[in-house]
């Protein structure tokens, strides 16, 4: 039998290492990018200074902020109901 993490709570984000799925890719992301600039340290610090004033601002707010801020301007759909958050009256 192979033992699994079990999550604490049914809305648990993944987690890579000790970050979370929506804090690990925007880093990620800062670091490969000022890695290819040959801009290392810089990369390092702008990484863990993200992750520190991201987590502060995920721990302010309510639980699924991203997604609510990423429906408002028109990135994901919520549902078939309402599918563009960018269209700010229902006309009929």
């Amino acid at each position: 039998m192979i033992k699994r993490p079990i999550p604490n709570y049914v809305d648990d984000q993944m987690q890579v290492f000790f970050w979370e799925l929506d804090e690990f890719f925007p880093s990620l992301t800062i670091f490969v990018v000022m890695f290819m600039w040959d801009q290392l340290t810089v990369g390092i610090v702008m990484t863990f200074a993200f992750v520190k004033f991201f987590g502060r601002f995920k721990s302010a707010n309510m639980a699924g902020v991203l997604f609510h801020m990423a429906w408002w301007v028109g990135l994901m759909s919520m549902n078939k109901k309402f599918d563009n958050g960018a269209v700010r009256e229902a006309v009929k």
